[in-house]
């Protein structure tokens, strides 16, 4: 029988469900009660948020309009204990998320988390347990806990004083880089904890987005609750999309996108060889 290498915190960190105390679905018109239904499962108490826009705002461009959704879900986590979930209306859960072990250290009150990442890249593997501290864009589902979500509180006030609104901004992608120049720091395990179900958003791709904004789970940590929109009831594109992205996930490792080199997470020769062996192993176990 193969038994998996487990990083140190996969055996000792508790279980998400014991450090998450709600969650927040952003939706607008589409039907999430899939998804409610899931995270009632996991006993994670999930709110659907609905945005509801002016005549103004409807002008706005639709990214800025998400922005938006996800600044609604973080002033109610700034007045929350312990960690909220955050989730868009397309994200569809691993079974069992709740059991799930926590994957940042529980030591630093600005630790935050994505459940699910869009094109990870590695800045660090933090601590004696190898925390992986990341970058990555899409904000399908996350974590936060009252102190990383005013630090987001903060940024988007900042920004939406500096730029229209009308014009395209791709904030998830600037998102990470602002809230680590606040002190935040953010982590992934070792593979996503869900899917994102939906179709890419068009204004990424008519703004020259790689892939047109596309993007998937490369390994999944278990079975999803239900089937993701985009597979369109077919098994076999679900089948597929898991065989392309792990592809694309290896490609990303093999052509050195895996990891990114910062001034705040500096590290040598054998710590690059050990980012690149985790790398290889979240794919390939």
């Amino acid at each position: 029988m193969k038994v998996r290498r487990r990083l140190a915190f996969e055996g000792h960190n508790p279980a998400l469900g014991q450090v998450v105390a709600q969650s927040y679905v952003l939706a607008y018109t589409e039907n999430v009660d899939a998804l409610v239904a899931a995270l009632e499962a996991e006993k994670f108490k999930p709110t659907v948020l609905r945005a509801v826009y002016s005549a103004e705002e409807q002008t706005y461009s639709r990214n800025v309009r998400t922005f938006m959704n996800h600044h609604n879900a973080w002033l109610r986590a700034a007045q929350h204990e312990g960690y909220t979930l955050v989730c868009e209306g397309d994200y569809v859960p691993c079974k069992g998320l709740a059991s799930f072990p926590t994957f940042w250290p529980s030591d630093d009150p600005m630790a935050w988390g994505y459940l699910y990442q869009g094109s990870p890249r590695l800045l660090a593997l933090i601590g004696r347990e190898k925390y992986l501290c990341c970058h990555t864009s899409p904000l399908v589902a996350y974590v936060v806990n009252a102190r990383v979500a005013q630090a987001l509180c903060d940024w988007f006030d900042a920004e939406m004083s500096a730029r229209d609104p009308r014009d395209y901004f791709s904030f998830d992608a600037l998102l990470q880089w602002s809230a680590m120049g606040r002190g935040c720091h953010a982590f992934m395990p070792m593979k996503h904890y869900g899917e994102h179900g939906g179709k890419a958003n068009p204004e990424h791709g008519a703004h020259g987005m790689r892939r047109a904004g596309e993007h998937r789970a490369d390994n999944l940590a278990g079975p999803l609750h239900f089937l993701p929109q985009y597979c369109e009831g077919s098994r076999l594109a679900y089948v597929s999309a898991r065989l392309k992205e792990r592809l694309y996930g290896l490609a990303r490792l093999a052509t050195n996108k895996w990891m990114v080199r910062t001034n705040v997470y500096p590290y040598g020769i054998s710590d690059r060889l050990e980012m690149a062996a985790v790398g290889l192993r979240r794919l390939l176990f």
